[in-house]
């Protein structure tokens, strides 16, 4: 009953969350389920689909900012058993790609959660970002702004799960992303 409970609360909030209007009145959202690793989860049907970017991403999404220009991406990462890094390498790296606008450090925002069973790390980061894949900044940096990483612990190896792009689209769909996760189901 619990977990019925969990998943009810869970696709709720993705439906009140994923409204991306900056004015109005909320409305709901259709769900759509997205497969994985032989996971599954519920996401808002405005998040459209892409064929990844990369040979390192199971999957990603390009979700709705306020126009074309601010849209956000959510990209799901698999590297295997015992790949991918700590939880604290992969923060120190995060956070080697953010600064403050006078350059100063960016501190991680971390919680804790589960999902089915499955302990999950939640990282928050805004700032000024230059996305990379090593540590430091990886460029020119664009400015305010954010990610969410989740780093869901998989007893076949860790899964990488963000969200990224300008901090207002990110912000709008912060409730959504963090019902993807805990509606994941194995």
């Amino acid at each position: 009953m619990e977990k019925i409970t969990l998943r009810l609360l869970c696709i709720l909030a993705l439906i009140g969350a994923s409204n991306v209007a900056a004015s109005g009145p909320p409305r709901a959202e259709k769900l759509k389920t997205v497969e994985f690793l032989g996971m599954t989860s519920s996401l808002p049907s405005s998040w459209v689909e892409e064929d990844p970017s990369s040979s390192m991403r199971l999957a990603q999404f390009s979700v709705p900012g306020s126009d074309a220009d601010s849209n956000a991406n959510l990209v799901i990462y698999y590297f295997g058993q015992g790949q991918g890094g700590t939880n604290e390498a992969n923060i120190s790296r995060w956070q080697s790609q953010f600064s403050k606008p006078d350059g100063g450090v960016v501190s991680p925002q971390v919680q804790t959660m589960e999902a089915q069973g499955m302990p999950v790390t939640l990282v928050e980061f805004r700032g000024d970002y230059a996305r990379g894949v090593g540590m430091g900044m990886g460029g020119t940096a664009l400015k305010d702004q954010m990610l969410l990483a989740a780093i869901v612990e998989y007893p076949r190896g860790n899964i990488f799960i963000q969200l990224h792009g300008p901090a207002e689209a990110v912000s709008v769909h912060r409730a959504a992303f963090i019902a993807f996760i805990q509606s994941i189901e194995t």
